[in-house]
């Protein structure tokens, strides 16, 4: 009987691991697939190709197809493929890193704010609003007249105006969650506020967080390739796909590979995070439902 209910346990196990690899969810699936081909694309380029900062003026605007040039060059003789390589691991980078610390900041918001019943609730909620009303691009606008475009700026910047969602989303989740009866029970066992937020209340909101997450990657790609075209994002020696079509808009229809082709980079990457994130919301939603039957 033991060795039954143990087989039938690892069965569970395996079946939960199948559906976390490869879940029956055609979104999500394709998400996978796009991302695994494009990171295989970016890591294998940046390893085989030439520098795509390198500039060689004799090659300048050669069409794709060419010699050495599978995607063609730009008016510098810069590598289009090499590129768009080396544009979506920096934009991966920059999505990761935008989204690791927006969440950071507005989940410890909304957690705090959520649960307080003081001052402490109305204070954050402030600041809150305080920041929906600054106009992003004014302040981009500012920004780069003081820090250069690297990478670490431009990551700041746009976590800066990122994190209210995270922090309106989750401050909402806990105002319900924390009147039910196990919230009562942890307070009435002694359980410390920190350990209330982080193993009761967190995990209650992990769901709205995770969809968020992905949903907000694209946007944050979007926002950095736009910041990026108008001259106030990444610059060379840093690769970006928002610059890269900055360069092909003085000439978009005699030389527009270097417009299409990064462009494409980045409607795949967009297209990817946004079914990433339709995809696990009806995933998540179908496990929730089914563990409440």
């Amino acid at each position: 009987m033991s060795v039954g209910v143990r087989s039938v346990r690892s069965r569970g196990r395996m079946a939960r691991l199948s559906r976390v690899v490869w879940p029956r969810n055609d979104a999500l699936r394709t998400s996978i697939i796009i991302l695994i081909a494009l990171v295989v694309f970016a890591i294998v380029g940046k390893l085989l190709l030439v520098d795509p900062t390198k500039q060689v003026l004799r090659d300048s605007y050669l069409r794709p197809g060419s010699p050495g040039h599978l995607l063609g060059t730009d008016p510098l003789g810069r590598d289009i493929l090499a590129w768009c390589a080396a544009g979506v691991l920096t934009s991966l980078a920059i999505c990761a890193l935008v989204v690791a610390l927006s969440m950071l900041i507005g989940v410890s918001v909304g957690l705090v704010s959520g649960y307080s019943r003081s001052w402490v609730d109305h204070g954050l909620m402030r600041i809150t609003d305080l920041q929906l009303a600054i106009p992003p691009l004014p302040l981009f606008i500012a920004a780069s007249a003081i820090v250069a475009g690297s990478i670490y700026s431009v990551v700041i910047l746009v976590s800066f105006v990122s994190w209210v969602p995270y922090a309106r989303l989750v401050r909402a989740r806990v105002l319900v969650e924390r009147e039910r009866g196990y919230i009562a029970a942890a307070r009435l066992a002694g359980s410390r506020t920190w350990r209330i937020l982080l193993l009761h209340l967190l995990p209650a909101a992990a769901t709205e967080i995770l969809v968020l997450a992905s949903l907000q990657a694209g946007t944050v790609l979007l926002i950095e390739s736009g910041l990026s075209f108008l001259g106030l994002g990444l610059q060379p020696p840093n690769t970006s796909l928002g610059y890269m079509i900055s360069v092909g808009r003085t000439d978009p229809v005699g030389s527009w590979w270097v417009v299409v082709f990064p462009g494409i980079m980045i409607v795949l990457l967009v297209l990817a995070f946004n079914l990433m994130g339709d995809g696990l919301r009806d995933l998540l939603k179908a496990d929730v439902e089914g563990y409440s039957r």
